[in-house]
C-alpha cells in the first residue's frame, strides 16, 4: 500500500503514531474538529470567495482583512493568481493530479502568485501563533516542481487575528536541501508502515483526540 502525505499528515504522525494509524490506516476515528475548526474553514471560505471576486466585500466577521485582500490584487500585477490551489507529487517528485493513483504528497496553497521567475504564496492561520516553517517549505517545493521556471518563492503565514505575519524566502538552488528534510520526516512514517509499529504519545493532546474513548493513554 502506497501512503499518501501532506503537511498535516506528517504532523499528525509526528503527534502521535497511534492517532496517526487510527484515523489515516484503518481509519477506524474520523477527526470531527471543533469550533475552532469551524472557525478556520469559515475564514478560508471568505477570503476565497473575496479573491475569485464571488463577494463584492468581506463580512463583518473578518473585514478586518480586507486591507490584505488589497495587498494581495496589488501583488499580481502582470503575473497569474490562484487561489486554493491543489497540487500534487508522484514518489518521483512529478506533478500529478490530486486523485490519481500515484498521488503521493500534497499541498493545498491558499494563495499563489506565480510571475516569471518568482512566486508568492500566502497561508491563511486563523488558530494562534504557532509557526511551523516546514509546511512553508513544502509549499516552496511544490511551486518549484510545478512551475520549472519560477526560482524563488516568498512563502508567509498570515496570522488572521492579530494580522501578524511570518515570511521565508525559498530558493530553488537550496530544494534539495529542503527535500532532505523532508524526506525523512516522510521516512519516519513508511518505516512505520513497514514494521506496522505505531507507539501512542501521550500529551496534552489527548483530551481532544477522536482516539480517547479506548485509547489507555488519554484515560
Amino acid at each position: 500500500m502506497q501512503l499518501s502525505h501532506s503537511f498535516s499528515s506528517i504532523k499528525l504522525f509526528e503527534n502521535c503514531p497511534l492517532r496517526y494509524y487510527h484515523q489515516r490506516i484503518a481509519k477506524t476515528v474520523k477527526d470531527q474538529g471543533g469550533e475552532a475548526s469551524l472557525h478556520g474553514e469559515r475564514i478560508h471560505k471568505f477570503l476565497e470567495e473575496r479573491l475569485k471576486g464571488v463577494l463584492e466585500e468581506l463580512p463583518s466577521e473578518v473585514a478586518n482583512l480586507e486591507p490584505v485582500v488589497s495587498v494581495i490584487k496589488a501583488m499580481v500585477g502582470t503575473g497569474d493568481l490562484h487561489i486554493e490551489q491543489e497540487m500534487t507529487l508522484n514518489p518521483g517528485l512529478t506533478p500529478t493530479g490530486w486523485w490519481d493513483p500515484d498521488a503521493w504528497i500534497r499541498s493545498k496553497l491558499d494563495v499563489l502568485i506565480v510571475k516569471k521567475h518568482s512566486a508568492v504564496v500566502m497561508d491563511w492561520k486563523t488558530g494562534k501563533r504557532r509557526p511551523d516553517f516546514t509546511q512553508l517549505e513544502l509549499f516552496a517545493l511544490q511551486v518549484f516542481a510545478h512551475y520549472p521556471d519560477v526560482e524563488l518563492v516568498t512563502s508567509t503565514f498570515v496570522w488572521t487575528q492579530d494580522m501578524s505575519t511570518d515570511k521565508e524566502i525559498y530558493r530553488k538552488r537550496d530544494a534539495s536541501v529542503y527535500w532532505e528534510r523532508l524526506l525523512d520526516r516522510i521516512r519516519r512514517i513508511e518505516v512505520a508502515a513497514e514494521k506496522d509499529n505505531w507507539p501512542a504519545k501521550p500529551s496534552g493532546l489527548c483530551r481532544y483526540c477522536p482516539c480517547k474513548d479506548f485509547c489507555d493513554y488519554a484515560k
